[in-house]
């Protein structure tokens, strides 16, 4: 009798195919998966004394829906978010077409502004603006100084400053998509309007806006989307001029004590329904884009546009949208991390300049401890993500098995959870099932994947459209394995896209707040909520310091990356 165990059945072998597609569905589903019901679970039912699951109930949607709890934070939501959408299209969409289709000056300056502010973390950019447009901020005083007239002129703690601040945050997307938009459009139909006597603004309004169109439809929705699940803008700049948006009154309910965690779950179910739609309608507006698409050669070029005597004008506006964009908000930090207490700038205040508060920075464990936990949660998360949708993306691309509908809803729905319902969402579930998770890193790290996963699958899914399967089949055919095929081929091939993946999700990760004020503990600091903590204690000068040593950090790898991007054509968005 043979000592060696039988082989099982060819019957029961799984394929790699196979074998990738229930790995991956199993891990995105346990990331996506729990979350979703867990927020159902707590808006359907009462919470105990201990933080448990009471008995079913409606009575949160009730109060949500019926006690008016829901109309004004929805009103304020849709005002900040459409103005933001229109604001932030209308600057980038006109600094877009200045760069890609103008002989303007400085036009290199535009992609520099866009990539370098992917570095600067959301929170520091809101803070600089607030110092800026605060009561006492420069601009204000300024505007007393010329207009004479004595008060507050610009109050930022209002609908319209949101709105303000969250444009410029978002316009750099807008400009990064636009301007792809713009250089692949063919310009045949400009230059014979041209011809039959068109102004060159009758051809822009009659010809170039309307094949811009379905472009420009998908951005505004896009930027939409994203404003109307925003949290830092509505919390740093709407709660203390008491304007409530949808996500700051899920922070809220979470936050009180004891805390009314099936509100704050009702409000989440209400703004996932919400934000699903949108999607519904982007995906439908992205795929009605490619009727519009012009087919051109390897090396075309839309010819630019001569402006001129208006290039100083241009060339200035450009030079502008830097200055505003990064400039002014950096600037206005660094000069408040160089003073002992706040004030405007002035000749008198440059007397107390001094280094103080980055010394107690560097010599200040907790803030250390934050930056590191930072770090290993970006560097963590990103290559998780990447790992796991590398191998997601080989399945939906390279195989034609009839699952592969799943993998793709799972690997899409997280676009569905705003940052602070995933928060909210993650805590409920690991609060309630015994996992030894909570109050660890390991939460956020879970949290930051289960969120970021539909970035990475951006990246990977584009990068293995763009590879021709012939050389895998060559590996295949001289007896390589799958692993051997995959690990010596199609990884190598796959790396611009893969690093290009990976450390957006990285950046994207160390300057995550939302999802990361619900989950992070006094043991497991991260920067943003750091920095949060920092402002509402109204320790202006340390913050400053902090974020700069930050932000410095993040803007060496956002532009190392933009080498890297410029080298290998890929779009960071």
């Amino acid at each position: 009798m043979s000592s060696n165990p039988a082989k099982p059945p060819a019957a029961f072998r799984l394929s790699p195919d196979i074998s990738i597609l229930i790995l991956v569905c199993v891990a995105t589903a346990y990331l996506v998966i729990p979350p979703l019901f867990a927020v159902i679970q707590t808006s359907l039912t009462t919470t105990t004394l201990s933080g448990g699951v009471g008995g079913f109930t409606l009575r949160h949607y009730r109060d949500v829906l019926f006690g008016f709890r829901l109309s004004a934070p929805l009103a304020n939501s849709l005002y900040f978010a459409i103005g933001s959408a229109f604001l932030a299209t209308l600057i980038g969409g006109v600094m877009a077409w200045l760069v890609t289709r103008t002989d303007t000056p400085l036009r290199g300056l535009g992609h520099f502004t866009a990539f370098a502010s992917f570095g600067t973390p959301f929170i520091l950019y809101t803070i600089g603006w607030l110092l800026l447009l605060g009561k006492s901020g420069p601009v204000n005083r300024w505007l007393r100084d010329f207009f004479g007239v004595p008060g507050t002129l610009f109050n930022v703690y209002s609908l319209p400053g949101m709105v303000l601040i969250e444009s410029f945050l978002w316009s750099p997307l807008v400009f990064l998509m636009l301007a792809a938009s713009f250089r692949a459009m063919d310009p045949a139909l400009e230059e014979a309007s041209a011809a039959c006597g068109a102004t060159a603004f009758q051809t822009v309004r009659r010809v170039s806006l309307k094949l811009m169109l379905p472009a420009l439809f998908s951005v505004i929705l896009l930027v939409f989307i994203r404003a109307f699940e925003s949290f830092e803008i509505p919390a740093l700049v709407g709660l203390p001029g008491d304007v409530q948006v949808l996500t700051t009154s899920i922070y809220l309910d979470a936050h009180r004590m004891p805390p009314r965690y099936g509100t704050a779950g009702a409000f989440s179910v209400l703004l996932m329904l919400i934000i699903a739609a949108c999607l519904y309608f982007y995906s439908r507006a992205t795929r009605e884009a490619a009727r519009f698409h012009t087919v051109t050669g390897k090396g075309y070029r839309p010819r630019l546009i001569q402006v001129g005597r208006w290039r100083y004008l241009t060339g200035g506006l450009l030079a502008l949208y830097s200055v505003c964009l990064l400039a002014l908000p950096f600037l206005i930090i660094v000069w408040a991390s160089l003073l002992p207490f706040y004030s405007a700038p002035s000749l008198e205040a440059l007397s107390r300049l001094t280094l103080r508060n980055y010394e107690t920075v560097i010599k200040f464990p907790a803030l250390l401890q934050s930056v590191e936990n930072s770090i290993v949660l970006g560097v963590e998360s990103a290559t998780c993500v990447m790992a796991l949708t590398t191998l997601a993306s080989w399945v939906l691309v390279r195989t034609r098995l009839r699952a592969r509908w799943l993998l793709d809803l799972l690997t899409t729905l997280p676009l569905v959870f705003p940052g602070i319902v995933m928060g909210l969402a993650i805590l409920r579930f690991y609060l309630t099932v015994p996992i030894p998770i909570y109050s660890t890193l390991w939460i956020l790290l879970v949290a930051y994947v289960a969120r970021y996963v539909p970035y990475g699958i951006r990246y990977t899914h584009a990068g293995l459209l763009q590879l021709h399967r012939e050389l895998e089949e060559a590996a295949y055919s001289s007896g390589a394995s799958w692993a051997n095929c995959f690990r010596r081929v199609t990884l190598p091939l796959l790396t611009p896209s893969f690093l290009g993946g990976w450390v957006f999700v990285f950046l994207i990760s160390a300057k995550e707040l939302s999802m990361s004020i619900l989950l992070a503990s006094p043991r497991t600091p991260v920067v943003s909520v750091t920095i949060f903590e920092l402002w509402e204690n109204a320790q202006i000068g340390e913050l400053a310091a902090f974020g700069v040593l930050w932000t410095l950090m993040l803007l060496t790898v956002a532009m190392g990356y933009y080498l890297f991007a410029r080298r290998y054509g890929i779009q960071l968005h």
